[in-house]
């Protein structure tokens, strides 16, 4: 038997000028809010702890330029060397 997967339901409180932005966002982008939400939780949960302490507002604004620069300077994430490699081998034919 197959089964089916359920979906994750998660709740979200917003103002209601909040909501008027994201529903504006929506509408321009042609995106549900769902489909928003979900690209960019993706985006967030595959930065690293500096970069999610930038984007959350947990760095002082006086190290946030230092940081961003050192950022820039350290190279790829290693999940994105890691994918990197992923595609690479999904482009060379299986050895036999």
């Amino acid at each position: 038997m197959k089964e089916r997967k359920r979906p994750n339901i998660v709740s979200v409180h917003l103002s209601p000028e909040a909501k008027r932005k994201l529903d504006e966002v929506c509408a321009r982008r042609g995106m549900s809010i769902k489909m928003l939400l979900g690209r960019l939780i993706t985006w967030f949960v595959d930065l690293d702890k500096t970069e999610q302490s930038i984007v959350l507002g947990q760095v002082e604004d006086a190290d946030v330029k230092d940081l961003a620069e050192m950022l820039l300077t350290r190279g790829p994430r290693p999940a994105a060397a890691k994918d990197a490699k992923a595609a690479s081998r999904a482009r060379k034919p299986a050895r036999r």
